[in-house]
C-alpha cells in the first residue's frame, strides 16, 4: 500500500467516527419528532374508527349532538328564547338550527386530544392538560351554537358564513392555540419543579 492511499484510510478512519456521532445526534433529535408524528397518526386512527363505525353513527353521535342541543337550548331559555329540542335541533318560534356531525366539535377535540397525549410529556400534565382542554373546547362548542342560533334569528343573511367560513376556522384556530399553550404551561411547571 503506497503513502497517499495509506493517508487516504486514515483519513477516512478519522471521518468514521464523527460522521456516526453525527448520525447518532441527528437521531437523538428526530426521534421524539418521529415517536409524536406517529403516537399522533395513530390516535386520529383509532378516533375516525370509532367515529366512523355504525356504532358510534347510531348511538354515540346522535347523543352527543342531543346534548350539545339541550344545553344551548337551556341556555337560551335562560336568556328568554324560549326553545325546545327536537333530535338535536333547536326550535324557537322564528327560527331553528339543527346540530349534525361536525356542529360537535368531536374532531376538532380529537385533534387537541391526539396532539396533546402524542407529545412527551409527564402523564400527570397529559390528564390536566386534556380534561381541562376539552372542557374548554365543549364551552366553546356551546357558545358557537347559541352564537350561531342567535345570528341566524337576527342576522339570517350572515348565518350560512358565521357557520362555515368563520366558526369552524375558530375552532380549529383556538383547538391548536389551546394546545400550544399547554405545551408552554408544562415546560413552565417543568422547570418550576426542577
Amino acid at each position: 500500500m503506497g503513502y497517499s492511499q495509506k493517508k487516504k484510510e486514515q483519513k477516512k478512519k478519522a471521518t468514521q467516527p464523527k460522521l456516526i456521532s453525527a448520525v447518532r445526534s441527528n437521531w437523538k433529535q428526530i426521534w421524539p419528532v418521529l415517536l409524536f408524528v406517529l403516537g399522533f397518526v395513530v390516535l386520529m386512527v383509532l378516533f375516525y374508527a370509532f367515529w366512523l363505525s355504525d356504532y358510534s353513527k347510531n348511538n354515540f353521535q346522535p347523543f352527543v349532538v342531543s346534548v350539545n342541543a339541550g344545553i344551548s337550548s337551556f341556555i337560551l331559555n335562560l336568556f328568554g328564547m324560549k326553545t325546545m329540542t327536537i333530535d338535536g335541533t333547536i326550535v324557537a318560534s322564528r327560527f331553528s338550527v339543527s346540530i349534525a356531525r361536525g356542529c360537535d366539535a368531536m374532531e376538532a377535540m380529537a385533534l387537541f386530544g391526539s396532539a396533546l397525549l402524542a407529545f412527551p410529556a409527564k402523564w400527570k400534565f397529559k390528564l390536566i392538560g386534556f380534561f381541562t382542554g376539552i372542557a374548554i373546547l365543549i364551552a366553546l362548542n356551546i357558545l358557537r351554537i347559541i352564537s350561531l342560533f342567535l345570528t341566524g334569528l337576527y342576522f339570517p343573511t350572515v348565518f350560512e358564513f358565521m357557520h362555515v367560513e368563520v366558526w369552524q376556522a375558530l375552532f380549529i384556530i383556538f383547538a391548536l392555540g389551546l394546545w400550544i399553550f399547554w405545551i408552554k404551561w408544562t415546560k413552565k411547571e417543568i422547570s418550576h419543579v426542577a
